[in-house]
């Protein structure tokens, strides 16, 4: 009779939004609760790497709010201007916006010929339209990869890629046009060399155009969030701890109309926790937040959110859980009372043996 209870943490991909997760994860710690493994997807790997190299998530919440207040008072995005120039010039010419008559059309033949004269300009869109220096930085800083090499075990999903659009555009036919045949890759990270465990938390928010992929032990990788679109096992990997385990997971969305179901997984306990309103209204003065808003009016609400939500979906499942916990400590109570009759019929049965 198996006792064991392990519960594991799914983080889903999301970009700023990822906000969200640091509030999750201090309601958690102030609920006592205990994990045994973390997954997650772009922003989400980065957050479980945090999670996973914290001794527990009391201490992860504190390293998390100290991540997310940097990101939301500082500069963490480093436009390729070059890059961008040329995106729009082959947008503008993909849309024929050329054609546009009198001065508005002048002016944009104008600019785009001033564009082109640039040395090496229509070589540049093989190159990401952000740089991933600060990211880099931000790891190397907050980050102990140490700790992450000997702590809890972290699984972030991965996506193959073959080039920022060609990806975009597999994705999406594999996943809504036809049949799904490319799948994201489940990659534990503590099983790679340590150097390349930061390569795959860089891979898996490796955003198609906007950041370069990474090679992991000679496969070229990108954003995990990119594999099963249609169920967003991708963005959302509860299966590797599935796999890894965990009967109880808890799994975090950010957005409040997720694509993944929670039926696919039917011998496991899954606790969703997910936004009670849109994520994208939230900031200052109802302005629209999105993948990149690394801004403190953003962030700071999101965090809030996230704690708020999760304490009421804890306090929903506080008397379901506390019975299973008690269902548990019974059948080990219970296992402990078996193995001592079995002692005790054994030392009896022995006793008789020496009478005869």
């Amino acid at each position: 009779m198996s006792t064991e209870m392990k519960t594991g943490l799914v983080l889903s991909g999301g970009g700023a939004v990822g906000a969200y997760q640091a509030g999750v994860v201090k309601a958690l710690a102030e609920c006592g609760t205990q994990i045994s493994m973390v997954s997650g997807a772009s922003i989400g790997a980065f957050n479980g790497a945090i999670i996973a190299a914290s001794t527990d998530l009391s201490e992860a919440a504190v390293r998390l709010e100290a991540l997310w207040d940097h990101l939301g008072n500082n500069q963490v995005l480093s436009v390729n201007r070059l890059v961008y120039f040329s995106l729009l010039k082959k947008l503008f010419q993909a849309m024929n916006l050329c054609q546009i008559p009198g001065r508005a059309g002048a002016l944009l033949t104008t600019l785009l010929r001033h564009i082109s004269t640039i040395n090496g300009f229509d070589n540049l869109m093989a190159q990401p339209l952000l740089s991933d220096e600060p990211l880099t930085a931000l790891m190397d800083h907050y980050l102990d990869t140490d700790a992450l090499a000997d702590g809890l075990p972290l699984y972030v999903s991965l996506y193959p890629t073959e080039g920022a659009c060609r990806i975009l555009l597999t994705a999406f036919v594999l996943n809504w046009v036809s049949e799904p045949r490319k799948t994201p890759f489940f990659q534990h990270i503590q099983s790679l060399p340590r150097g390349q465990q930061k390569e795959a938390l860089l891979a898996s928010a490796a955003l198609p155009l906007l950041f370069r992929p990474r090679e992991v032990q000679g496969t070229m990788f990108g954003d995990g969030g990119m594999g099963g679109w249609r169920n967003m096992q991708g963005n959302t990997p509860v299966t590797p701890l599935v796999d890894a385990g965990c009967n109880m997971v808890i799994v975090t969305h950010l957005s409040d109309g997720s694509l993944w179901d929670r039926q696919a997984f039917p011998d496991t306990t899954i606790l969703e926790i997910r936004p009670r309103k849109r994520l994208k209204y939230a900031g200052d003065g109802g302005n629209s937040g999105g993948l990149l808003s690394f801004t403190s009016a953003h962030t700071d609400a999101w965090r809030q959110q996230g704690y708020e939500d999760t304490m009421l979906a804890m306090e929903h499942i506080r008397k379901p859980l506390a019975a299973r916990q008690a269902l548990t400590r019974s059948e080990a109570v219970l296992q402990k009372s078996l193995d001592i009759t079995e002692e005790a019929d054994l030392a009896l049965r022995n006793a008789m043996a020496r009478i005869k």
